[in-house]
C-alpha cells in the first residue's frame, strides 16, 4: 500500500484505514436505521428530532474520525485519501444528478436524506481499494 515508507508507518496506515472504514460502515447503518424508525415517528416529535440530531452527530463524529489520521499521514497516504474522497464526491454527484433525470422522466422520488452518506461511505471504500491498489 505504501511503497517507499517505515513499516511501522505502514502498519499504522493500514490500521487506521481499517478503523475508519468499519466505523464508516456503522455510521452508515445507523443513519439509515434512524431515518427508517424516525419515518415511524410523527413529524416534529421529540423522538424523530432526537433521531436527526444522532444522525447529525454520527456523521460529525465521522469527518472528525476520518480528518485526524490525515494530519499525521504521510504525502502518499493523503494522495489515496484525496482519489478516495474524489471518487465518492464525483460518483454520488454522478448518481444524484442521473436519478434526478430520472424523475424528471417519471420514475418515483426518492428521500435521499437518509441515503446520501451511505453512499458516500460505500464509494469513498472503493475510491480507497482502488487508489490503494495503484499504488502498490
Amino acid at each position: 500500500m505504501l511503497p517507499d515508507c517505515d513499516p511501522q508507518i505502514r502498519k499504522e496506515a493500514a490500521r487506521w484505514t481499517r478503523w475508519i472504514i468499519v466505523f464508516s460502515i456503522g455510521v452508515a447503518l445507523l443513519i439509515v436505521a434512524a431515518a427508517w424508525l424516525g419515518r415511524q415517528l410523527p413529524l416534529r416529535s421529540p423522538g424523530r428530532i432526537g433521531l436527526a440530531l444522532l444522525q447529525g452527530a454520527a456523521t460529525s463524529a465521522l469527518i472528525a474520525l476520518i480528518v485526524r489520521p490525515m494530519r499525521f499521514s504521510d504525502e502518499m497516504q493523503r494522495r489515496i485519501q484525496l482519489e478516495a474522497m474524489a471518487v465518492a464526491f464525483a460518483g454520488t454527484a454522478i448518481l444524484g444528478s442521473t436519478y434526478g433525470f430520472l424523475i424528471k422522466a417519471g420514475l418515483p422520488e426518492i428521500d435521499w436524506g437518509g441515503w446520501i452518506w451511505p453512499v458516500m461511505v460505500v464509494l469513498w471504500v472503493i475510491g480507497l481499494a482502488i487508489a490503494s491498489r495503484r499504488y502498490r
